[in-house]
């Protein structure tokens, strides 16, 4: 009887606390049509997966939230979106901890594209796009056009940073995509390169600062011709929008996932990087945003339909005059890279 008199106090104790709740993380992105795709593809099945609660914040520079977080001792969130030059960067700074590869399937990841510390997810291109409306069917046919103001004599708008813009201004004066990095490593290479923006730089109407500011630019028609990553574009494009671009001298990057240095939910954060990232979730990503996944295996087995493929910057018949972001020159010359490029915006 005093059993049951127990049995029944603990149960009338836990009906009133209500269920047990799920552990709350907290994952950080870009944010706009970007954070909105990863979040339908990615983390929320992941997440409804594992039981797990997940919250999302945003920061067009995510870089500088984790650098602010980890010095100030005051982590919030557990998993970060992060650039892949930017998780080389952050990992070397000792802002982030070491991926879980116990957890974390490592091994579906092409040669080369490895990290130990950020997990490659997805690839991209920064291309040229332009309003439809005001150039028409004759767009600029490379970078070098772009730069021709006379024949095109359009407003610009460029990202307000130096990542993937002084790989395009080389482009625009003629050098190889293999080339552009020995270049740029040479003596006087990216002088050369931010002395080439600083020419274009009269007729950039607008500097945007976040992908999804790019997007509603070339939506609004606010800038002739924009430089933007191909998913904002193509999202634009088929919201019906008077908008299109080219993958021609496209600078491909990837996107990584990592986790601060002292997340306070570290291990269900490797779980959810792996649930988020297997071959179904990194093709059904390209449902939502033309972003091409970094696992093989999500291309086999017709995971991405035939007509998606050709949206994707790393496909056949887009990939080839392309030039990939190298994470580790940026790792070594980013923070030089951008102060040249910050003098030439205040001159």
């Amino acid at each position: 009887m005093l059993r049951m008199l127990r049995l029944s106090v603990a149960a009338i104790a836990m009906t009133a606390a209500g269920p047990l709740a799920a552990q709350t993380l907290t994952i950080t992105t870009a944010g706009g049509d970007y954070g909105t795709a990863i979040k339908k593809a990615m983390w929320e099945p992941a997440a409804h997966e594992l039981g797990l609660d997940v919250r999302e914040e945003t920061q067009s520079d995510g870089f500088a939230a984790l650098k602010m977080q980890v010095t100030s001792g005051a982590v919030t969130t557990d998993i970060i979106h992060l650039g892949s030059p930017e998780g080389a960067q952050a990992a070397a700074q000792g802002l982030l901890e070491p991926l879980d590869y116990s957890v974390i399937d490592g091994k579906s990841l092409p040669a080369g594209a490895q990290s130990e510390y950020c997990y490659p997810f997805s690839s991209y291109g920064t291309v040229m796009a332009w309003n439809t409306k005001t150039i028409g069917n004759n767009p600029p046919k490379n970078w070098a056009e772009f730069w021709n103001v006379k024949a095109f004599p359009g407003t610009r708008a460029l990202r307000a940073n130096a990542q993937d813009l002084i790989e395009i201004a080389l482009l625009s004066e003629g050098v190889e995509p293999n080339q552009v990095y020995d270049v740029l490593s040479a003596p006087g290479g990216l002088e050369r390169a931010i002395g080439r923006l600083e020419e274009l730089k009269p007729n950039v109407a607008i500097w945007w600062t976040s992908g999804a500011q790019s997007a509603q630019i070339l939506k609004d028609g606010e800038a002739d011709l924009v430089v933007t990553w191909n998913g904002r574009a193509q999202s634009v494009k088929a919201d019906g929008g008077a908008a299109d671009y080219s993958f021609k001298g496209s600078v491909i990057g990837t996107d990584c996932l990592a986790v601060p240095k002292g997340a306070a939910n570290k291990d269900a954060a490797m779980k959810l990087i792996a649930a988020m990232t297997t071959p179904e979730r990194g093709a059904k990503l390209t449902d939502f945003i033309a972003y091409g996944p970094l696992n093989p295996k999500a291309y086999e087995g017709g995971l991405i339909p035939a007509e998606r493929m050709q949206l994707l910057a790393t496909a056949p018949g887009n990939v080839e005059t392309s030039v990939f972001s190298k994470a580790e020159w940026w790792l070594k010359n980013g923070e030089a890279a951008q102060v040249a490029f910050d003098e030439m915006m205040n001159r």
